[in-house]
C-alpha cells in the first residue's frame, strides 16, 4: 500500500484499523481505550500509529502506542497509578498490556510547552511539537478527527523527513532514530534533519547511539558503522537504503522499527 493520498483517505485508513478490524490484539486495544481513557474529555494517538498507516496502510504499523491526555498531571498520574505504569523520562507513563505497550502523558506536560517552546491547549497542538515532521500528527479517538501538520502527506509523499521543531530533550535518541528511519525507510533527511545530523553525529556520539541501539533493537544499523564519516556518506546518499544494504550484505524490509520511536 502506497502513502495516502490526502487526508480523508488516512482517516479511514485509521477509523478502519482501530474501529473495525476484527483481530484479537486490535479488539483489545479498543477495549482499553473504552475502560481506560475513554472518560477523559480528549485523548489522541500520536505519530506512530497514525505514521506508519499514512505510509503503507496498517500492514506498516509495528510500534508501541502513544497517547496525549487532555487532562490535569494529577488525573494522569492517577491513572498510571492505578495502572502500575512505569514513569518515563520525559514527564508521561508506560503501561503494558497483552499485546501492546501504552506510552501516555498529560497534554500540559508536553516537553515542548513546559520548556516554551510551542503553546499547547489542545491535543491538535501536539503536531506542533514533534521533533520529526513525519510524527507531526494525531488522531482524537473520541471525536476520531485528524490533525496534521500543514504538507505532512505530501512530504511523505516525497520521503523526505526533516525536523518539525528543532529543540528536543534527547540530542542522542533522535539522531539514532533518524539514522535508523532514513536507512529502514529509504527516506531523505531534509535540509534541517540532515544539519542537525551532520552537527551531531560524531565518532563519540556514534558510540553511544550504537551501545543503546544494540539494547533496544534486533536489527543494527547505526551499530554497522565504525566512523561516523561513513555513516553520514551512506545518510547524506541518493539512496541511503539500498546503500546501506550493499554496506552490510542484507536486504532490510521490515516495515517498522522493532519496537520504534517512538
Amino acid at each position: 500500500m502506497v502513502v495516502a493520498t490526502g487526508l480523508p483517505q488516512l482517516k479511514r485508513r485509521v477509523d478502519d484499523y482501530i474501529w473495525r478490524e476484527n483481530g484479537k490484539p486490535i479488539q483489545h486495544l479498543r477495549e482499553i481505550l473504552d475502560t481506560t481513557f475513554m472518560a477523559f474529555p480528549s485523548v489522541a494517538i500520536v505519530g506512530g500509529l497514525v505514521r506508519d498507516i499514512a505510509r503503507r496502510g496498517k500492514v506498516g504499523f509495528k510500534s508501541d502506542i502513544d497517547l496525549v491526555i487532555a487532562a490535569g498531571d494529577a488525573e494522569v498520574a492517577d491513572l498510571a497509578a492505578k495502572l502500575h505504569a512505569i514513569p518515563n523520562r520525559f514527564g508521561g507513563y508506560g503501561s503494558r498490556h497483552p499485546h501492546w505497550k501504552i506510552d501516555f502523558w498529560a497534554l500540559e506536560t508536553t516537553w515542548a510547552a513546559t520548556q516554551g517552546h510551542a503553546p499547547v491547549e489542545s491535543v491538535a497542538d501536539i503536531v506542533d511539537t514533534t521533533f520529526f515532521d513525519c510524527d507531526a500528527i494525531c488522531y482524537e479517538i473520541k471525536s476520531r478527527k485528524l490533525f496534521a501538520a500543514n504538507g505532512y502527506l505530501p512530504r511523505l509523499k516525497a520521503g523526505v523527513i526533516d525536523v518539525n521543531l528543532l529543540p528536543n530533550p534527547s540530542i542522542e535518541g533522535n539522531l539514532l532514530r533518524a539514522i535508523r528511519r532514513i536507512l529502514s525507510w529509504g527516506y531523505h533527511p531534509g535540509p534541517r534533519l540532515r544539519t542537525f545530523i551532520d552537527e551531531n553525529l560524531t565518532d563519540e556520539t556514534l558510540v553511544a547511539i550504537s551501545n543503546t541501539e544494540e539494547e533496544l533493537f534486533t536489527h543494527t544499523m547505526a551499530g554497522a558503522f565504525e566512523r561516523s564519516c561513513d555513516l553520514k556518506k551512506v545518510l547524506f546518499s541518493e539512496n541511503p537504503k539500498n546503500l546501506f544494504n550493499t554496506a552490510v550484505g542484507e536486504q532490510l524490509s521490515f516495515p517498522g522499527l522493532d519496537p520504534d520511536d517512538e
